[in-house]
């Protein structure tokens, strides 16, 4: 039974996915799969009956379902759902002119707005892939750029400490300019350790509720 519902997940999503997300889709497969039976049923009623008018827009649900779970799934279930439309109007319906004129008519109007309709989810998800990925890449470079910027605040510090040291046998009014530089560069290294550490916490957020930084 594992493998059956792992092949069915894997025909419907052929993107390299972990087990627990193909676990996921399994669920919206099964509710399509569902949906479409119901539909056919409710087809071949409806057809017995000389019912011609309401049933077909049932068949754009699962059309529906199916682009926003597997966008890249809508094309082949719109056509094979409009071909077993087709097939279910030849078997079931009255042979009319007008009805199968009708049936057909709506055949290549559903097949058509269901390739339209996958063509824009597939477009829209590839711009939301895009997008995540520049984020992605932007928080990868932030943080390359974190680590040097706390590389650079060690670099600077160091030679200050040795600037004070070299400067201790000088008198004092040749020394006192230098110090006070020395403090003040100080200072705005301290300013940056402090921003350092506030932006080490957004990071940290980012990680923890957004999975950036993590492969």
């Amino acid at each position: 039974m594992e493998f059956s519902l792992f092949t069915t997940a894997r025909f419907w999503v052929r993107e390299k996915i972990p087990k627990n997300s193909i676990h996921e889709n399994i669920i919206w497969i099964y509710l399509i799969i569902a949906i479409s039976l119901a539909v056919i049923l409710t087809a071949v009623f409806s057809l017995s009956h000389g019912i011609n008018d309401i049933f077909p827009y049932f068949f754009l649900i699962p059309v529906l379902l199916t682009v926003y779970a597997f966008p890249r799934r809508g094309v082949l279930i719109t056509i094979t759902l409009g071909w077993i439309y087709i097939v279910l109007v030849y078997v079931f319906g009255t042979f009319s002119a007008r009805i199968i004129a009708f049936h057909t008519a709506w055949f290549f109007i559903f097949v058509s707005l269901g390739i339209v309709i996958s063509y824009f989810a597939e477009s829209s998800r590839a711009s939301k892939m895009q997008v995540e990925l520049l984020k992605r890449e932007a928080f990868r470079q932030i943080e390359h750029n974190m680590e040097q910027f706390s590389i650079l605040n060690d670099q600077i510090r160091n030679p200050l400490q040795s600037i004070l040291l070299d400067i201790e046998p000088l008198d004092e009014e040749t020394k006192a300019p230098i110090s006070d530089q020395v403090k003040i560069i100080d200072k705005i290294l301290d300013t940056i350790d402090e921003r350092y550490l506030e932006s080490e916490k957004v990071r940290k957020f980012l990680r923890k509720y957004y999975s950036f930084g993590k492969n």
